[in-house]
């Protein structure tokens, strides 16, 4: 029961893979996006600038004059390479019932040599055109629609060539504001930032996996030639010893390292056979592929059949007395 259970775990082992692919971190490159707002007042006695920046009051419909903003990307890797994109922005209106696109910027490119690339864009916020859209839309429909937003899309696309591989990086960044209200809510969240790596696949030799085959394949083994010395001391008389048996004891003497005897029969179906005419052959295909020689016994015969499995092929050698005893029978150097 041992043996069987070591000759399973060995086989277990050698069907394992012991080459291991893993991803290798070669670099690192961060993208972020940023807007900003300024907002210009009408004359008014409740503030006494001009103008109001992002956090710096409420912002009162009645008293704006007019809203602009820029958004700005940067983009830094820690290698160095040819770096080409382009962006866009749109406008969307989004409420709780429909959506609306208005295209605003169509595909800016941008380039530039090394680790680094930036970009600043500026665009106006026409809010109250937005707000005529809502209006419009609620009146044809019937339904006012709740919580309608306005927020602008910037969609950046960037490639950097390098010496180690290509780096594909995209970033969205989002600016939304209330519509429809006598106050123009902004949140404070302005920023998007994106960090993203560029690997490689690299071979890794998992030792430990070809530690368990030949600890396994050398405990199989040492059960294998205590199994066969006591069957060897168990027989009764000499007279016991067939010729058969005295060439199965040669191979053993000679090849036991390799030899693993076994009660299952080489299996057959969608399997490819290579028959060989002498043990020397098949011992020398076990050491080049490495691996251990099964050994059967036909029940109610003295055929013995010595197979390798390797995949869905079988390398054999089938000793048959009858065949093989008036025939020279090799039996390895």
């Amino acid at each position: 029961m041992i043996f069987i259970i070591m000759l399973l775990a060995t086989l277990s082992a050698h069907q394992t893979p012991h080459i291991i692919m893993q991803p290798d971190i070669v670099a690192h490159y961060t993208q972020t996006g940023d807007y900003t707002y300024v907002v210009y007042l009408k004359n008014n006695t409740l503030y006494e600038l001009p103008l109001l920046l992002p956090n710096q009051g409420v912002f009162f419909k009645q008293i704006i004059n007019n809203i602009n903003a820029s958004v700005s990307y940067s983009y830094t890797s820690d290698i160095n390479g040819r770096i080409t994109g382009n962006y866009s922005m749109d406008a969307e209106i989004k409420t709780d019932l429909w959506t609306k696109n208005y295209p605003l910027i169509d595909r800016v490119p941008f380039s530039s040599n090394g680790s680094t690339a930036t970009f600043t864009q500026v665009f106006p916020i026409n809010y109250s055109f937005y707000d005529n859209v809502v209006t419009q839309i609620n009146t044809e429909t019937g339904i006012p629609a709740s919580n309608p937003k306005l927020i602008f899309h910037t969609t950046v696309i960037l490639t950097q060539e390098t010496a180690e591989g290509t780096i594909h990086a995209q970033l969205t960044p989002d600016l939304s504001m209330t519509l429809t209200q006598k106050i123009l809510e902004i949140p404070n969240n302005l920023s998007s930032k994106q960090t993203g790596t560029l690997t490689h696949q690299i071979i890794i030799k998992n030792e430990s996996i070809i530690l368990q085959r030949n600890l396994f394949l050398g405990i199989t083994v040492l059960f294998g030639l205590i199994l066969s010395g006591l069957l060897f001391l168990t027989k009764n008389t000499p007279e016991s010893i067939t010729s058969t048996d005295i060439i199965i004891n040669k191979i053993y003497k000679r090849n036991g390292e390799w030899i693993h005897k076994t009660v299952t029969p080489p299996p057959t179906a969608l399997q490819h056979t290579l028959r060989f005419a002498s043990i020397e052959d098949l011992v020398k295909i076990g050491e080049d592929l490495n691996k251990p020689i099964f050994h059967y016994t036909i029940p109610n015969s003295q055929k013995h059949v010595f197979y390798i499995l390797d995949g869905t092929t079988t390398y054999l050698y089938e000793l048959n007395p009858e065949e093989n005893h008036n025939q020279s029978t090799p039996l390895t150097k």
